[in-house]
């Protein structure tokens, strides 16, 4: 056989088209098409351009596949950033990343590494360039015909976008790439995964009473046609509609119906995280249930361990503070508080202010008033830097309340309950007092 030909079929299966497709996107006759993935013919220079631009895919890869050097050398730099982020250091992953050369790979690997390099952006909190290479990934993969991988790009970045307070744009940008994949990728995991996604952008935007009829609607389809995954995924996204909604008990009761759904094998990649999601609303709903978070969080324990997700960890420590807290488990508070500012690092903003807050509070209720208030400060500067959006507004609120509790000045505080008003997009005519 031609070296070309298994390379040939096996791009041509991935891109989900016939023969005559391809042959119809090649501008060749199906015959020729059929003759080069049998090896019985070689195809000459003219037709590798015309049978890679068909393909999304490069003539080299065409030529040599995974031995290309520029494929090799992308694999080993999405390698190597993967093991910098696990170690605390996405900044430098990013940089890994950026300077790989895209255009000489195939659409699968280029997607991969943009992929990769959205993560490690998303980690150091530059999710407006996350967004731009999420969007060039799903772009990609739409044009390159592999649409279960567009939809995966679209919700990651219909995610971004509402993490960066671009709410009409997430909900936009959900429906333009929904209703774009529907055809090719309908009643997958996929899909029901993105639409999904755009249901939480929804709520993020104050659509929240939509996006519980909506959400309900998705879930009924999805235990109509979907996988055990994407049931759960709905049901997980589910989870967070509700508790917007002040539904506590329903939004528990989607998170346990996730886990069940895949089975709560811990070797599972969402177990972990969706025990990590359930143990923090455990200590959110009214009463609080602390034992039955930190339950949740043991069980969790080794699979995030193993991850070695620091952000994963930190998180963990800063709901096993709060729970340990409840409990009047001072000392192991403070400790699990301790370890979730050293875990979470410089530069994460997100899981940085939750981190720095919990640790202020066993701080406050150890007694060291001064410690607390500095604690409770970083947490704010974490803060400064998120999108608008309900939850920099709750988180707001909180430290309002928390720098209040601690004795800082009256301006402080009064600047932290603005932030949570000017967050909602509310006009106030609070104003901070006048020095005397």
């Amino acid at each position: 056989m031609h070296p070309v030909s298994e390379r040939l079929r096996d791009a041509r299966e991935r891109s989900g088209l016939s023969q005559a497709d391809l042959a119809r996107a090649a501008m060749m006759h199906p015959s020729y098409v059929s003759h080069l993935e049998r090896g019985i013919r070689g195809p000459g220079p003219a037709a590798l351009e015309r049978l890679a631009s068909a393909l999304g895919i490069t003539v080299t890869y065409l030529e040599q596949g995974e031995r290309s050097p520029a494929y090799q050398a992308s694999e080993a730099a999405v390698v190597r950033a993967r093991q910098l982020v696990r170690s605390g250091r996405p900044g430098a992953a990013a940089a890994e990343l950026a300077a790989v050369d895209l255009d000489a790979l195939d659409v699968d690997q280029a997607g991969r590494v943009l992929l990769a390099h959205a993560e490690a952006l998303d980690r150091v909190g530059e999710l407006e360039e996350a967004g731009r290479l999420l969007a060039d990934a799903a772009r990609r993969f739409t044009e390159g015909h592999r649409p279960l991988r567009a939809a995966q790009a679209a919700a990651r970045l219909v995610m971004a976008l509402t993490e960066a307070g671009e709410l009409t744009e997430a909900v936009r940008t959900g429906e333009h790439h929904l209703a774009a994949l529907e055809g090719v990728a309908g009643g997958t995991e996929q899909l029901l995964r993105l639409e999904s996604t755009l249901v939480w952008a929804y709520v993020a935007r104050g659509d929240i009473t939509y996006a519980l009829v909506r959400g309900k609607d998705l879930l009924a389809r999805a235990l109509r046609e979907g996988s055990a995954r994407a049931v759960s995924a709905v049901h997980w996204n589910l989870a967070f509609v509700e508790d917007a909604h002040g539904n506590g008990e329903a939004a528990l009761g989607h998170l346990r119906s996730a886990l069940a759904v895949v089975g709560g094998e811990e070797g599972e990649n969402d177990v972990p995280l969706l025990r990590l999601d359930l143990a923090q609303l455990l200590i959110e709903v009214t009463p609080p249930r602390p034992r039955e978070a930190l339950a949740e969080l043991d069980a969790a324990r080794l699979a995030l361990e193993i991850s070695e997700s620091q952000v994963d960890l930190a998180r963990a420590a800063t709901v096993r503070s709060r729970a340990q807290l409840m409990l009047g488990q001072t000392r192991a508070a403070l400790t699990s508080g301790l370890k979730a500012v050293e875990l979470i690092g410089p530069g994460e903003r997100r899981d940085g202010a939750a981190a720095h807050e919990a640790l202020g509070d066993a701080l406050l209720v150890s007694g060291e008033r001064a410690a607390a208030l500095k604690a409770y400060r970083e947490a704010a500067a974490r803060l400064a830097s998120m999108p608008a959006g309900r939850p920099a507004a709750a988180g707001w609120r909180r430290i309002a309340d928390r720098l209040r509790a601690a004795g800082d000045s009256t301006d402080a505080v009064v600047e932290a309950y603005g932030r949570a008003l000017a967050a909602l997009g509310a006009r106030t005519t609070l104003r901070l007092p006048t020095a005397r």
